[in-house]
């Protein structure tokens, strides 16, 4: 089976920042979400009912906000991973043309 691949270094390094940006947002998003359920001003009261409810919240609340986190971890690290293997294709690239364009050099594994 004959297989190509073709990528655009400099495309894959853009998504890569793109995705790092939407992580960065997702955290202020839940930082800001946790600092409005879980502050000192919380939305649900004070009274007996809103501190019952309160209590179940918060439980459901932490986990939540725990798998929150993990997505925007995940695309903290999607971001890193398409930033660094687009920087390996392009020096890959990068050194097959200059060993390809050396006079009287041959590409590696060729006699």
């Amino acid at each position: 089976m004959n297989v190509q691949m073709r990528m655009d270094p400099d495309a894959v390094a853009a998504t890569g920042s793109t995705l790092a940006g939407i992580a960065q947002r997702m955290a202020s998003d839940v930082a800001e979400l946790d600092a409005t359920v879980a502050g000192a001003a919380n939305p649900w009261g004070e009274d007996e009912s809103g501190s019952a409810f309160a209590l179940a919240y918060q439980a459901i609340l932490g986990h939540a906000l725990g798998a929150l986190g993990s997505y925007v971890q995940q695309m903290g690290d999607a971001a890193v991973s398409l930033t660094l293997q687009a920087r390996a294709v392009a020096t890959a690239d990068h050194t097959a043309a200059s060993e390809l364009s050396s006079p009287g050099s041959t590409p590696r594994g060729l006699p």
